[in-house]
């Protein structure tokens, strides 16, 4: 009985130094997007995905995260919702020093999540990010240029899957494209939605990487995915439209949940390339 009173606290001792310490590591990983018929200039472009930041949350330092952003020598920066916590007041958050050193790095694009639509002060929020140096998308359909090349980009309010019909006809059919939406779980919906659009990637966070990641089972829990969650971590493909890949980051920082365990704040960088088969003349 004394041996198990004296073992308890130092577990949970023990699993409270290792959340700490995993909060403030950083995880980069390397992802590639093979599609077809890109053209040779977005050959090589990367793409850096950040997500979850829950600014007040925050533990991985600054300039860490920012060396390593800018390690990556990314062409655009997508960050995918959850920029703040509901429970920070956004009126005294530096939230949007830290966009705007991400878009010094490289153009920097910006969607809503939960966090923010529910913050109590979204408004404010808002006026932030448009008076950031980010651009900030709103159910919108916008065409950029990435090396010369034109690609589109869809950005989706949180909880929203779908477009009228009117803001998809921007989304040009000769041109990749990508979906920026917050919610991983309604993967399926974005494919059915956007079905006959060249849509290539889905970035999305709010998952949290599980939280807990457990060797051979992966994510333990994540909001809206309840245990055992899909959608966790890296990319996935639906057989129904395999030429689009959802990429997950587990995020930077918690919410509610003040750890992680086996699961780093985490950063994707993905690299494009071409995957037409090469012909002989």
């Amino acid at each position: 009985m004394k041996t198990i009173l004296i073992l308890i606290p130092c577990m949970m001792l023990l699993f409270c130094l290792l959340g700490y310490w995993t909060n403030r590591q950083l995880e980069v990983t390397k992802e590639n997007l093979s599609i077809d018929n890109l053209p040779n200039a977005l050959n090589n472009t990367r793409i850096l995905h950040v997500s979850d930041i829950h600014y007040e949350r925050l533990r991985v330092p600054l300039k860490k995260l920012l060396t390593a952003a800018e390690k990556e020598q990314p062409d655009v920066i997508f960050v995918t919702g959850d920029t703040v916590d509901r429970t920070e007041d956004v009126t005294q958050s530096h939230i949007q020093e830290l966009i705007n050193d991400l878009a010094a790095i490289a153009p920097t694009y910006v969607i809503e999540g939960n966090h923010e639509r529910t913050s109590g002060q979204y408004e404010e929020w808002r006026e932030l990010m448009l008076n950031s140096k980010a651009t900030l998308l709103e159910n919108s359909v916008i065409t950029i240029q990435l090396k010369g090349q034109p690609i589109t980009l869809v950005g989706l309010k949180n909880g929203v899957t779908d477009l009228p019909f009117e803001e998809k006809t921007k989304i040009n059919k000769s041109y990749p494209a990508f979906i920026l939406a917050h919610h991983p779980e309604t993967f399926s919906l974005y494919i059915e939605h956007f079905f006959n659009y060249p849509i290539k990637a889905i970035f999305s966070g709010h998952a949290h990487g599980g939280q807990i990641r457990l060797p051979f089972i992966d994510g333990l829990l994540s909001p809206n995915q309840g245990f055992f969650p899909e959608y966790t971590n890296g990319p996935y493909l639906l057989a129904e439209k395999p030429e689009t890949t959802l990429f997950v980051s587990r995020g930077l920082a918690n919410s509610s949940f003040p750890f992680r365990i086996n699961n780093h704040p985490h950063l994707i960088s993905l690299s494009l390339s071409d995957s037409t088969p090469l012909t002989s003349e």
